[in-house]
């Protein structure tokens, strides 16, 4: 073969290689299929932070490689747990991930509690946000217990509620008027009204339209955002606001076995998106707070009863030393109770916050 015909056969070979080259298709991408779990509807603003701003910040994680994509099943609603049924459709694989609403595992998940033991202290939900945050970074017993005892991997925590106010079917102006009411209250929080001679019923958000309804029980321990989206404020149009303040409530879980398999990139974002959980589910609750009221006293006639700073302090005094017997059965159960109740309420301190008992002190 000639010089000539040596280098056109290389020119055509080398030009068919870059053909296939260019031509030959990028990695596939993956599709995983993940479905989040919980017995409330998105007006909760835990569950809608979830749909409108985590899965898109995952999603938008994910689409900056390309490699995976998450095809999401949204079960929530009640479609496969109820209202309390999240920790164990997460633990049991039900779901591939969801919030578990703490205040309704008390028991199997202490910890949490931490601020149900201190009301009285804080309406700032972003606080206390942050520093539940905070305490689970320091506290690793906080992790240890969902990857241990309920097969689940937690990815962050939120606050739940900013304000807790008394709504009742008739006025309350002194805590005279709650002895022998039949208030409901979430388990962790009943606590507060036993202690003004309430007579407690537990319930959730979900069942509360129609306990306050049908006389199940006459008033209700709830905050603004959740009386407004769920009108409790229809059979409950009377509010008196202690300043009984805020809590933690939820922590956003994945299955361990479910974890355990996915491909680093995913869990990476999974992890690194929960920010946008938090900030969404703290704007929702306090922009919730005025529309909810606003929602309740156009539509309702809500009228809201201020306690005084007398009332608010006698109401805070009449209560048990919660976060005292909350630290001891912590610390007898081998776990940080005392430094953890101490922690907490050095962050509400350092914050300048309305605390009306230092429950770390007594």
């Amino acid at each position: 073969m000639s010089i000539s015909s040596k280098t056109t056969a290389l020119l055509i070979a080398a030009a068919a290689t870059a053909t296939v080259a260019v031509s030959a298709p990028a990695a596939a991408q993956q599709t995983i299929n993940l479905t989040a779990i919980s017995g409330y509807p998105p007006p909760a603003t835990w569950i809608g932070s979830l749909v409108d701003a985590y899965m898109p910040a995952v999603d938008a994680k994910l689409a900056k490689t390309g490699n995976y994509k998450i095809n999401w099943n949204k079960g929530i609603s009640g479609q496969i747990v109820k209202p309390r049924g999240e920790l164990e459709g997460v633990e049991t694989g039900i779901g591939d991930l969801g919030v578990i609403v703490t205040a309704f595992h008390a028991d199997k998940v202490p910890l949490y509690d931490v601020s149900f033991k201190t009301p009285f202290s804080t309406n700032d939900i972003a606080l206390i946000s942050r520093t539940t945050q905070k305490m689970v970074d320091t506290f690793p017993q906080y992790n240890q217990t969902w990857l241990k005892e309920f097969n689940q991997v937690p990815l962050a925590p939120t606050g739940a509620v900013d304000n807790y106010m008394l709504w009742s079917a008739k006025p309350i102006s002194d805590l005279g008027q709650v002895k022998g009411l039949k208030v409901g209250a979430a388990g962790p929080n009943l606590p507060w009204v036993l202690a003004i001679g309430a007579a407690g019923v537990q319930t959730n958000l979900a069942d509360a339209y129609n306990s306050l309804s049908t006389g199940i029980y006459e008033a209700m321990i709830v905050w603004r955002q959740g009386a407004g989206a769920f009108k409790l404020c229809e059979p409950a149009p009377f509010a008196f606001d202690a300043t009984l303040g805020g809590v933690n409530g939820f922590s956003l879980n994945v299955n361990r076995d479910v974890w355990d398999g996915l491909p680093k990139e995913v869990q990476n974002a999974l992890q690194s998106s929960t920010s946008a959980w938090v900030e969404e589910n703290v704007k929702r609750v306090n922009n919730g707070a005025v529309w909810g009221l606003n929602r309740c006293q156009k539509e309702f006639g809500t009228k809201v009863t201020k306690a005084s700073t007398e009332q608010r302090n006698a109401w805070a005094q009449a209560l048990p030393p919660l976060g005292k017997q909350w630290a001891e059965q912590r610390n007898a159960a081998g776990q940080p109770g005392t430094e953890i109740l101490k922690a907490w309420m050095d962050e509400l301190r350092a914050a300048n916050q309305p605390i009306a008992r230092h429950w770390d002190r007594e």
